[in-house]
């Protein structure tokens, strides 16, 4: 019996493929209005050519291949990715309105490291879908099986976003009081 399944399966497969040569697949561009809504924040310029060039291929695997944004990006009340919160974690509602028990139902931080997780964790994690203290996340998060080159320029995106954050909070909080603005009574 799980032949036959695996049989057929694989013949759908096979169709869908060959249906899908003939065909192209035509993405409608989008408006100005959507591209400015949808702008991450940009990544901080390294000085270093190669490690710059890693980080903006990390940026392009978590933006446009993984869509990590789609779940570790909070939402706003239209279903907007709210930018100010760009992969800082966010609750899956939508996980708990279908009623998957077992399944994760908050995407945590990607900005950094998780703590306690060294470089190489990461690095391991994406490449291989286990965690540091073994085992895999829960779902929905994906078993990832990342090139070792992709692991790696992803955890750099995402310690370059660490950077940038740190940068904004020490700039805050070396702000006078003259420049805060009045707290509200």
């Amino acid at each position: 019996m799980k032949e036959i399944v695996l049989v057929c399966l694989l013949s759908l497969f096979i169709l869908c493929q060959l249906m899908g040569a003939e065909e192209e697949l035509y993405l409608a561009p989008l408006s100005k209005e959507e591209l400015s809504q949808s702008q991450p924040p940009p990544v901080k310029q390294i000085s270093n050519t190669k490690t710059g060039e890693m980080i903006q291929h990390g940026k392009y695997l978590v933006e446009a291949v993984a869509l990590c944004a789609e779940c570790h990006t909070p939402r706003d009340r239209n279903g907007q990715l709210i930018m100010d919160k760009w992969l800082q974690g966010s609750p899956l509602q939508w996980v708990e309105q279908s009623g998957q028990k077992e399944w994760a139902s908050y995407a945590g931080s990607l900005v950094g490291l998780p703590e306690g997780w060294k470089e190489s964790d990461m690095v391991q994690y994406l490449e291989t879908g286990i965690l540091p203290r073994g085992g895999y996340s829960r779902l929905p998060m994906p078993p990832y099986r990342m090139s070792h080159k992709d692991a790696l320029a992803i955890t750099l995106y995402l310690e370059s976003l660490s950077e940038q954050n740190t940068n904004i909070k020490r700039d805050a909080f070396n702000k006078s009081e003259s420049d805060l603005p009045p707290i509200e009574k």
